[in-house]
C-alpha cells in the first residue's frame, strides 16, 4: 500500500483513534496504581516513621515495666498526630478499639514477615512490624496523617465506575468535538458551495483550503468541475446562439419569398400554413434561447415587495383572461418581502399562468400561503386533468401530454421547463397535481437567502 501523506485524513483519523486508545489503556492501567488503598511495600522513609514509634513504645515500657500494653499506650502523647495500634501474636486487638479502617488494614497486613503501606483518603497506614522486648512480644501499626488529599478523587471515581465512565466521556468530548469540528470545517464549506452550483451560481468563490489532505484534493476536483460545467454551458450558450442565427436566417427568407408570392398570387391556404410554421419555428427558438439564459442567469437576488410584484402580472393575466370569456381570481396581497431574481420569478409564474388560461374551461384562482420560510403560489383552473404518471414529466423540455394536445394548444412544450429551471435558480421548486376537479400548478419561493 502506498505511503499515505502524514496530512492525510486517513493519517489523522488513524492517529486520533490510536492516541484515544493508548489513553484509554494508559488510564485503565494506571489508576489502579494511583489507589493508595491498595497495599505497598514500605519504603526507608516509611521504615523511619515505624522505628521511631517503636523507640517511643520501647522507652516507655523500659521507664514503666510494671504497665501493661495496654495502660502503655495511655502514656502516648495526646496531641500527636500519630497514631499507635497493638496487637498480641494471635491477632488479638490489645487497644481498647481502633477505626474501622485500621481494623481493615490489620486484616489485610496479616503477614507478620512483611511490614506493608496503605494509603487511604485521609491517614496512611504502616505495619505490621514485631517488638520484642523484656518479656513483651506483640506487633505495632501506625498511623498518620495523609498530606495527599488529591488521592480522594481517584479513589471515589475507582468506587464509582459510572462516575468515572462519565467523567471519561466529559473530557473526551470536547477534544472530539474540536477534532470533528476541525476535520469537517472544509467540507461544510463544499457543501455550501456544491450547493451554489447546483443552484446554478457557477460564480461563487471558492474556498481557501489550506490543508494538503484528501478533502483538498476534493476541493481541486469540485474547482475542475465547476470550471468543466462553466465551458460546456459557455459553448452551449453560443452553439444556441449561433442555431438560432443559423435558424433565422433561412425563416426569415421563407417569410419573405412567402410574403413575396402572396403579393404576386394573393392569399391561400398553402401560403397561410408556411406563414404559421414560420412563427411557431420563431417562438420555438426564442423560447429555447430564454431557457438557455435561465440556466446561465447569473443576477444577484432582490429584496421585494410581494404584493408590489405580483399586482402589475395578474393585472395583466386577468385582462388575458377576459379576452377568451374567462375569470381569473387572486386574494388581496400581503405586503411580505420576498428574494427573488426578479426576471426569472416573472418568467416562471407568467408561463404558469398563461399555461392555465390556455387549458381552462371558465376560471383561473390564485392562492398565497405564507410560511415561516416559504411562500407557495398555488395556480388552479378547471381544465382537463392530468393523468398522475404524467404529472412529473410535464416539466421535461418538449414534452407533450398526448396527441391530441398538438401546437394549436400545446406550445413548443418549453414553458413549463422555463418555470421549473426558474425555480430551481431560486432553490425552490414548482410541482402539479390534481385536487378535486381542477388541476393545480404550486411554486414554491425561498422567504430568505
Amino acid at each position: 500500500m502506498q505511503w499515505k501523506s502524514a496530512n492525510s485524513i486517513f493519517v489523522k483519523i488513524f492517529t486520533a483513534f490510536w492516541l484515544l486508545i493508548a489513553l484509554l489503556i494508559s488510564a485503565l492501567i494506571l489508576l489502579p496504581k494511583l489507589d493508595g488503598r491498595q497495599l505497598q511495600p514500605i519504603k526507608s522513609s516509611d521504615a523511619r516513621v515505624i522505628e521511631q514509634q517503636k523507640a517511643l513504645l520501647i522507652e516507655l515500657i523500659d521507664k514503666n515495666p510494671l504497665l501493661s500494653p495496654r495502660s502503655i499506650l495511655h502514656l502516648l502523647p495526646k496531641n500527636s498526630e500519630k497514631r499507635i495500634y497493638l496487637t498480641e501474636p494471635s491477632g488479638r486487638l490489645i487497644n481498647a478499639s481502633a477505626p474501622r479502617k485500621m481494623l481493615q488494614f490489620m486484616l489485610d497486613s496479616d503477614s507478620p514477615n512483611k511490614t506493608s503501606k496503605k494509603i487511604n483518603t485521609y491517614r496512611t497506614y504502616f505495619g505490621p512490624s514485631l517488638i520484642q522486648h523484656n518479656q513483651h512480644e506483640f506487633f505495632i501499626y501506625v498511623s498518620i496523617p495523609n498530606q495527599k488529599k488529591s488521592l480522594e478523587l481517584i479513589e471515589w471515581l475507582l468506587d464509582n465506575p459510572l462516575l468515572l465512565l462519565l467523567t471519561a466521556l466529559l473530557v473526551s468530548t470536547p477534544i472530539c468535538a474540536f477534532f470533528a469540528w476541525h476535520l469537517t470545517i472544509p467540507l461544510r464549506q463544499l457543501r455550501d458551495l456544491s450547493t451554489k452550483v447546483a443552484q446554478g451560481d457557477l460564480e461563487t468563490p471558492f474556498p481557501i483550503i489550506k490543508n494538503s489532505d484528501e478533502i483538498a484534493m476534493l476541493g481541486k476536483s469540485i474547482q475542475l468541475m465547476v470550471r468543466s460545467l462553466k465551458n460546456m454551458l459557455n459553448n452551449q450558450q453560443r452553439l444556441l446562439s449561433d442555431i438560432s442565427h443559423e435558424l433565422r436566417s433561412p425563416l426569415t427568407r421563407l417569410s419573405l419569398a412567402a410574403s413575396i408570392t402572396k403579393k404576386h398570387s394573393g392569399e391561400t391556404k398553402e401560403l397561410q400554413r408556411i406563414n404559421l410554421e414560420v412563427e411557431r419555428m420563431e417562438k420555438m427558438i426564442a423560447e429555447m434561447l430564454n431557457l438557455s439564459q435561465i440556466q446561465l442567469h447569473q443576477a444577484k437576488k432582490e429584496q421585494l415587495a410581494l404584493h408590489e410584484f405580483l399586482e402589475d402580472l395578474f393585472l395583466d393575466a386577468q385582462f388575458e383572461a377576459s379576452q377568451y370569456n374567462k375569470s381569473f381570481t387572486y386574494p388581496t396581497l400581503s405586503q411580505v418581502n420576498i428574494n427573488i431574481y426578479p426576471e426569472l420569478a416573472y418568467r416562471a409564474i407568467e408561463n404558469i399562468i398563461r399555461n392555465a388560461i390556455k387549458y381552462a374551461h371558465k376560471y383561473i384562482s390564485v392562492t398565497i400561503n405564507i410560511e415561516a420560510d416559504n411562500i407557495i403560489l398555488t395556480i388552479s383552473n378547471d381544465g382537463p386533468l392530468i393523468p398522475s404518471n404524467e404529472l412529473y414529466n410535464i416539466f421535461s423540455p418538449f414534452y407533450r401530454l398526448n396527441l391530441s394536445r398538438d401546437r394549436e394548444t400545446g406550445g413548443a412544450g418549453l414553458g413549463l421547463s422555463i418555470a421549473e429551471n426558474a425555480m430551481l435558480k431560486h432553490g425552490g421548486k414548482v410541482w402539479a397535481d390534481n385536487l378535486g376537479n381542477q388541476v393545480s400548478m404550486h411554486l414554491q419561493f425561498p422567504r430568505f437567502n
